[in-house]
């Protein structure tokens, strides 16, 4: 009699056990599935460093003035210089100390982690425009990198007393190196992929003629937009028939991303140099962007397209 008792108490044991281990398969069933749980959004971290290069804009819009580069070169303070001419021009004469990447040919992209993001980075082509790209796109790559106002043609080789600081010495790259995101680095190295494909092209270094931008207007496509970045008060005076104004300068990044992604960008300011940044971050941004070559401010353009079409 007492073993049935037994039996039965231990059977109870059972089945109360059981019940509660079904119960928690149960619960384990109901869960959501994973692909019901919120995700977070991954960070576009080239997005990211390109609005930030107009969010923390300083003051002095990335550029030096040639008289002032080369006074912190008769300081002896520390830098690094870029030329992004061609190498034949490089080797007929460049800045003592400058180092040769040529603009066009993917060697900026080839060898970013070669240049310091510990030092000032001076960097200077023909006319500023092309440096003015190059500047935008180091700094995004975190490399705190300056252009030297209107080139080597018209701005370096006009200061009094410039050729003291030319040389025709090649100087070679330095070998230490400067890691740079990963993300980032494929991002230089494709916008530089897609300079070089411009190459003997109408949009050569991403930089549109003048004439070809009056065509453009007088058809009125609506492939294109005109963006004016110069200031309101210069716009307001006159623009490009069709021009929308967003003023280069420190929080354009807010406007800039509204533009459509489905149009080509033709952005243009005084001299070409400030179009030159925003078109780089521009197409850093996934936008097609053009710079006006030499702006609206100059003598050429305004006798062709800005009494033109304002």
């Amino acid at each position: 009699m007492k073993l049935k008792k037994l039996l039965a108490i231990l059977l109870c044991i059972l089945m109360v056990t059981a019940s509660f281990a079904a119960c928690g398969s149960n619960q384990e069933a109901a869960a959501p599935p994973a692909e019901d749980n919120p995700v977070t959004e991954q960070t576009n971290v080239v997005e990211e460093a390109a609005l930030a290069y107009f969010a923390n804009f300083p003051a002095d819009k990335h550029v030096i003035s040639p008289a002032d580069f080369f006074a912190k070169i008769d300081a002896g303070e520390g830098m690094f210089i870029l030329d992004i001419r061609s190498a034949d021009d490089y080797a007929k004469g460049h800045i003592k100390g400058a180092v040769n990447m040529p603009f066009g040919n993917e060697s900026i992209a080839k060898d970013i982690e070669l240049i310091p993001d510990d030092a000032p980075v001076y960097v200077y082509c023909y006319t500023g425009q092309t440096a003015a790209q190059t500047v935008a796109v180091l700094n995004v790559a975190g490399k705190p990198a300056y252009s030297v106002q209107s080139g080597f043609v018209r701005g370096i080789s006009l200061e009094p007393g410039y050729e003291k600081y030319i040389s025709t010495d090649a100087v070679a790259l330095p070998t230490e190196t400067y890691a740079v995101n990963s993300e980032i680095k494929a991002a230089v190295e494709k916008y530089f992929a897609t300079v070089a494909s411009y190459a003997g092209t109408s949009t050569e270094a991403q930089n549109i003629k003048v004439d070809a931008v009056k065509e453009i207007v007088d058809s009125e496509s609506d492939d294109y937009v005109i963006l004016s970045v110069r200031k309101a008060e210069d716009y307001a005076k006159g623009h490009v028939k069709g021009a929308i104004n967003i003023p280069f300068g420190a929080g354009m990044q807010e406007e800039l991303v509204k533009l459509p992604k489905d149009k080509k960008i033709i952005v243009y300011c005084y001299t070409g140099q400030t179009a030159s940044q925003t078109t780089a971050i521009l197409r850093l941004l996934g936008y097609e962007a053009y710079n006006m070559q030499f702006g609206m401010g100059s003598v050429e353009t305004q006798s062709e397209i800005g009494r033109a079409h304002v």
